[in-house]
């Protein structure tokens, strides 16, 4: 195993596929609603602590709702939940297709890819982020009120 991963474009390949089966393992095992995440069809019924104490959102208060309906490609309802799970699952899909398209392509080209992939996710990721807080600062905002 360890020396098929040492061609070029294995380990890219290995962890885009990887990222995949998540997602479609979180899509066939998991549904969702506004109120809570199910298991196949079994509700997990944890409450956010900070949520049920105050009255408060936390800052990943829906985000795993938010990620499952996105995967289920309710995008409106799960940006509606939390604004940083369709953002996260279509930045995981960008990150994955990237990563696989990378074994076919000559050596000269997949360094400049790599570069690309690397400045991409971290400007997505500050995106996301930016995204993400200033969801919860809207939910958080709308609670005090």
């Amino acid at each position: 195993m360890a020396q098929s991963l040492s061609r070029p474009g294995a380990a890219p390949t290995a962890v885009g596929l990887f990222i995949l089966l998540q997602m479609a393992a979180g899509r066939l095992l998991l549904d969702a609603d506004e109120l809570r995440v199910y298991v196949l069809g079994h509700p997990i019924n944890w409450a956010c602590a900070l949520k049920a104490r105050f009255g408060l959102p936390c800052p990943t208060c829906g985000l795993t709702r938010s990620i499952v309906l996105s995967l289920h490609g309710e995008i409106a309802r799960a940006w509606n939940v939390a604004p940083g799970g369709p953002v996260a699952v279509l930045g995981c899909l960008a990150l994955a297709i990237a990563l696989l398209l990378l074994n076919g392509v000559a050596p000269r080209l997949r360094e400049r890819m790599k570069t690309a992939i690397r400045s991409g996710a971290l400007a997505y990721a500050a995106i996301a982020a930016t995204v993400w807080i200033a969801g919860w600062a809207a939910q958080f905002t709308a609670a005090l009120r």
